[in-house]
């Protein structure tokens, strides 16, 4: 049931017919672990079915969390990865990839270049914080390439 279902509590009473009638043909069957589970589902729809309140259409639809992270694919040597961060670290990303003329996908290689100890999440969150201190000049991406000639 979505939070606009206005038909909730039916679709409960309907659930819990429909699980009464299994445990009565489990308990026929004489099956005593299916005839546990069956009781089990239904106290719990019972239990939802007493509280109306679990039942009052809201007016706006949950909020998602500020913190909820937000999975993308970004290429890094070539290979496809994913990256699960939160929404305020890709805007950074995509801001950083706009100023700089450059992918995000080339923000993560550098990203990773530069923290190599570590996971991938981990260093791009680094280079972001790094990026908010430094301004945009300091996290300029550089290739694989570069990076070799720099060290050595």
């Amino acid at each position: 049931m979505g939070w606009d279902d206005p038909t909730g509590l039916v679709a409960d009473i309907n659930l819990r017919i429909e699980l009464r009638r299994l445990a009565d043909r489990a308990l026929e069957m004489d099956n005593g672990p299916l005839m546990a589970i069956l009781e089990v589902a239904i106290s719990s729809l019972d239990e939802r079915i007493s509280d109306p309140s679990s039942y009052v259409k809201r007016e706006h639809p949950p909020q998602r969390r500020s913190g909820a992270l937000i999975c993308r694919n970004v290429r890094i040597d070539g290979r496809r990865t994913s990256v699960k961060l939160e929404a305020e670290f890709w805007r950074v990303l995509e801001t950083l990839s706009s100023e700089l003329g450059c992918s995000i996908d080339e923000l993560c290689q550098t990203a990773r270049l530069r923290h190599p100890d570590g996971g991938l999440t981990s260093a791009i969150r680094v280079f972001v914080l790094a990026s908010r201190d430094g301004g945009a000049r300091a996290v300029k991406p550089r290739t694989r390439r570069q990076t070799e000639s720099y060290e050595s």
